[in-house]
């Protein structure tokens, strides 16, 4: 079989692992999840804030993307939605229930994430990667067959089974990424949050991996530097300038050729795209 058969045949197989999962996500009980931010900031010191008075609802099943330069806050807000940092002031809500509230361990259980800086030399087989998303439900540390299939499932929908017994440290950029997003829904995560997941990764593997992770059934939060990906994909739009939030809306509302400019500091033409009919984007300086 050759690669452009290859490729066939795994597109045509994704949607039937995704029914699988979806399967799997609602036989352990998961269950997409509500966040909300009630004017939180936090900074690494009483003098200095990266994230300022920021105050927002995710609902249950939404996928938000969380755009902004560099330096505009947005990893700073995930580690506030992932129970890292700690508001200086305001609170994060998980369900109605304050996330300072939980232990750990159960907001491990109902919160999965994926980070830019992955550890590369732990020793571990890319399986083994893989098998640590299953340890915050576990009550064992014996594998069940149910468990094996889960891992090799979550593998599959990344497309990475065929590594399983690779080192993860011998991995590239990409493969990484794609291992830990497969260690990821095999926590079956209520809320998945991921921090520049298409980082690495070529054209085809980008629109793949959004287009997987826009049908799994849990609430999504991802921090994205393309525009066009976060426009495609997102139901809504966070836009982050200097830790303050600037537009929290649809795509088509929160992308103007006015709010372009005024945090990107480029000049844009938009337009719609004939296939998704979504915002598309033509920068010049």
């Amino acid at each position: 079989m050759n690669a452009k058969s290859l490729a066939s045949a795994f597109t045509f197989q994704k949607l039937e692992l995704l029914q699988k999962q979806a399967k799997t996500l609602e036989e352990a009980k998961c269950r997409p999840a509500s966040m909300e931010l009630r004017s939180v900031s936090w900074g690494p010191n009483a003098n200095k804030s990266l994230v300022k008075s920021v105050s927002l609802q995710v609902k249950p099943a939404e996928f938000l993307a969380i755009v902004g330069p560099n330096g505009s806050g947005k990893t700073s807000l995930l580690r506030c939605l992932y129970r890292i940092n700690q508001p200086s002031q305001g609170q994060v809500f998980l369900d109605g229930e304050s996330l300072w509230d939980l232990s750990a361990h159960d907001c491990a259980k109902r919160i999965a994430t994926v980070l830019q800086d992955a550890p590369g030399d732990l020793g571990l087989s890319v399986f083994d990667m893989v098998e640590i998303g299953l340890t915050p439900k576990s009550h064992t540390w014996r594998r069940s067959k149910s468990d094996s299939a889960l891992i090799e499932e979550a593998m599959s929908l990344m497309n990475v089974e065929h590594l399983a017994h690779r080192l993860f440290s011998t991995l590239s950029g990409g493969e990484r990424q794609r291992v830990l997003i497969a260690r990821a829904l095999a926590q079956r995560p209520d809320v998945l949050i991921l921090d520049e997941p298409t980082n690495h990764l070529d054209i085809r593997h980008q629109l793949e991996l959004l287009d997987l992770l826009a049908k799994l059934p849990c609430t999504l939060i991802i921090s994205l530097h393309d525009l066009s990906l976060a426009s495609t994909y997102a139901d809504r739009v966070l836009i982050m300038q200097d830790g303050e939030m600037q537009a929290c809306s649809a795509p088509s509302q929160a992308f103007t050729e006015q709010s372009i400019k005024q945090v990107f500091d480029v000049d844009t033409v938009i337009d719609c795209h004939p296939i998704t009919q979504r915002p598309r984007f033509s920068f010049y300086l």
